[in-house]
């Protein structure tokens, strides 16, 4: 097996796929909720209509989404922490967050396809604001290296730009 440097992400490569990934999942709830808004014919708000059920499924689906993505993310997150090296930690690291974005955004694309069906700008309300914590996720170096609570060496590792993650 071929341990050369080239083969290993480096660090700015590791967070700009981090960054491309979210930046993506991120575009495509935007341009949706764009696309079912401008295609709405009509459009109202209000929480009057309680006879439908997607009154209480799509708030207890977000609700959902936000605590399953924020607990299996921590609760992953200490079975990394636990790993021998940086380039295991980081691998996982990688997995646990495209499963926390993965959870939070199914419930804001249910909240527009609602919103499609039905026009009730609440729902579209609901997807904003599951749009605006996944904005709020954006990986920086900085969360990476509190997230995965990185000792000295392992900081430094992280930090040289001109290796590759081992």
């Amino acid at each position: 097996m071929d341990n050369n440097i080239n083969n290993r992400p480096t660090p700015e490569g590791f967070l700009r796929s981090l960054s491309v990934i979210h930046l993506a999942l991120l575009a495509g709830q935007v341009i949706f909720g764009i696309v079912a808004y401008a295609q709405s014919k009509k459009i109202y708000f209000g929480i009057h209509n309680m006879d439908s059920v997607f009154m209480y499924i799509v708030p207890l689906v977000a609700i959902g989404g936000f605590m399953g993505g924020y607990l299996m993310f921590k609760k992953q997150l200490t079975v990394i922490r636990s790993k021998s090296s940086l380039g295991e930690k980081v691998i996982a690291y990688q997995t646990a967050l495209i499963v926390r974005y993965a959870l939070l955004e199914g419930p804001s694309l249910l909240a527009i396809v609602i919103y499609m069906q039905d026009g009730n700008l609440f729902f579209l309300g609901i997807a904003g604001l599951m749009i605006l914590y996944f904005l709020s996720l954006r990986p920086t170096m900085e969360k990476v290296e509190n997230d995965l609570d990185l000792n000295f060496n392992e900081r430094i590792e992280f930090l040289d730009k001109d290796s590759g993650i081992k």
